[in-house]
C-alpha cells in the first residue's frame, strides 16, 4: 500500500475533512470529488490521507506528498499560526511530490511568477489552466456530477437572469507587496481579470431591473475603483445561495464569468448552469470552444455591450431556450465531457502516484 499524504486547498479540510460529508464545508455535496478519488485509489493499493497524518516516525521511503495549491513560505506559517494541526514538514522526506494547481494567476500569482522554481521543488506540475512551457501537466478542472438534476433542470417557472457569485478584490494590495518584496517588480502581476467585467454587469442588469445577485461579501462594499457602483448592487443583492443548483434552476439565465481570461481554464461555473437547466452567458477561456460546444451557452464575446446581449437574451423564444438546454445536457452524457468527470481525473492523480 502507497501512502498518500494531501496538503489541501484550505486548512478547515485537515483531519481528512477533505473526504468528510459535511454541510459546514460541503455545500451540493461538491466533496464528493474527493470521497470518490479517496475509494478510487483504495482500488488501486493507495492510501490517501490530508499532510497532517503524516509522521516521520512511521514515513517509509515511498510516501508521496501532494499538494492541491502550492502553499509558499508565508502560506504555511499563516497556516501553523491559524491551526495546529498543520505540520512543519521538509518535502525531501517524501519520495514524489506533485503539485495540482486549481488556481489561475489572478488569484495566486505568485505560483504563475515562479513556476521554474517550482519545478525545481516538485516532480510534477499539473495546472488547470495552459501556459507555455512543456514541463508542466495540464488537467481538466474536475467536476462532481455528470448528469442533470433532473426536477431542477424541468423547472419552468423562472425568473429572468441571475449571477452567483462572491465579492472579491480586484487588486490584491498584499500580492502585489509581496511580490515587490521578493521579485523587486509586480508588472507580470497585470492578468486579464473578469471580476471587475462582473460588477459592471451587475450595475448594468441593475438598472434594468433584470438580474438577482447572489454570494457572499456584497453586503460590504464593491473592490475599489467600484465603490460608486454600491447602491446597484445592493438593489439586486439577495444574500448567499444556499445550493447553487437550486438557486440556478430559478432563472433563464446565469452571468458566468470566470475570475480571469486564462486559456484552458474552464471550471465549475459553466457546468453548474447546465446541470440545473439555466443557460450562462459565458466568458473566460478564450479557448472554451474546444471543450464545450457552442451551442451550450451564449458567447458573451459576440456582444459590443449588455444592451445588445439584453436584448438578445430578451429575443429568445422558449423553443430556442430549450434547444440550448437540451444541447447542453447531451454534451454532459457525451464522450467530449468525459475529461471534466471525477473518474478521469482520479486516472489523471493515481498515474502521477505510480508513474
Amino acid at each position: 500500500m502507497i501512502n498518500v499524504y494531501i496538503d489541501p486547498p484550505a486548512h478547515v479540510y485537515l483531519g481528512n475533512a477533505l473526504f468528510k460529508e459535511d454541510k459546514k464545508y460541503d455545500r451540493d455535496d461538491i466533496l464528493s470529488i474527493w470521497r470518490y478519488l479517496k475509494n478510487y485509489c483504495l482500488g488501486e493499493n493507495i492510501n490517501l490521507n490530508t499532510i497532517d497524518f503524516w509522521n516521520e516516525d512511521r514515513a517509509t521511503a515511498e510516501d508521496i506528498y501532494i499538494s492541491f495549491e502550492h502553499k509558499g513560505f508565508l502560506r504555511k506559517v499563516h497556516w501553523r499560526f491559524k491551526d495546529k494541526r498543520y505540520p512543519a514538514i521538509k518535502l525531501n522526506n517524501f519520495k514524489k511530490r506533485i503539485l495540482f494547481q486549481f488556481e489561475p494567476p489572478l488569484v495566486m500569482p505568485e505560483v504563475y511568477k515562479n513556476i521554474n522554481k517550482l519545478l525545481k521543488i516538485y516532480d510534477k506540475i499539473f495546472l488547470a489552466g495552459k501556459i507555455n512551457n512543456h514541463k508542466i501537466n495540464y488537467f481538466h478542472y474536475c467536476q462532481a456530477y455528470d448528469r442533470i438534476f433532473l426536477d431542477y433542470w424541468n423547472n419552468s417557472d423562472r425568473k429572468f437572469l441571475t449571477m452567483i457569485n462572491s465579492n472579491k478584490k480586484i487588486i490584491d494590495f498584499k500580492k502585489i507587496l509581496i511580490s515587490v518584496i521578493l521579485n523587486g517588480n509586480f508588472s507580470e502581476l497585470k492578468y486579464k481579470e473578469l471580476l471587475s467585467s462582473r460588477i459592471k454587469a451587475i450595475n448594468f442588469f441593475s438598472r434594468t431591473n433584470d438580474i438577482d445577485l447572489y454570494g457572499s461579501g456584497w453586503d460590504k462594499h464593491p473592490p475599489f475603483p467600484y465603490w460608486f457602483f454600491k447602491g446597484a448592487i445592493q438593489k439586486v443583492y439577495k444574500g448567499t445561495a444556499k445550493s447553487k443548483y437550486i438557486t440556478l434552476s430559478k432563472y433563464k439565465f446565469s452571468i458566468c464569468f470566470e475570475n480571469c481570461i486564462f486559456l484552458g481554464y474552464v471550471t465549475e461555473k459553466i457546468f453548474d448552469c447546465f446541470l440545473a437547466g439555466n443557460i450562462p452567458v459565458y466568458l473566460g477561456a478564450p479557448d472554451i470552444q474546444e471543450y464545450v460546444p457552442r451551442e451550450c451557452f451564449i458567447d458573451m464575446r459576440n456582444f459590443k455591450d449588455y444592451n445588445e446581449l439584453r436584448n438578445f437574451l430578451k429575443s429568445l423564444t422558449d423553443k430556442e431556450i430549450n434547444n440550448y438546454k437540451r444541447n447542453a445536457r447531451q454534451f454532459l452524457e457525451s464522450e467530449r465531457f468525459k475529461p471534466f468527470a471525477k473518474e478521469h481525473f482520479a486516472k489523471i492523480f493515481v498515474d502521477a502516484c505510480v508513474n
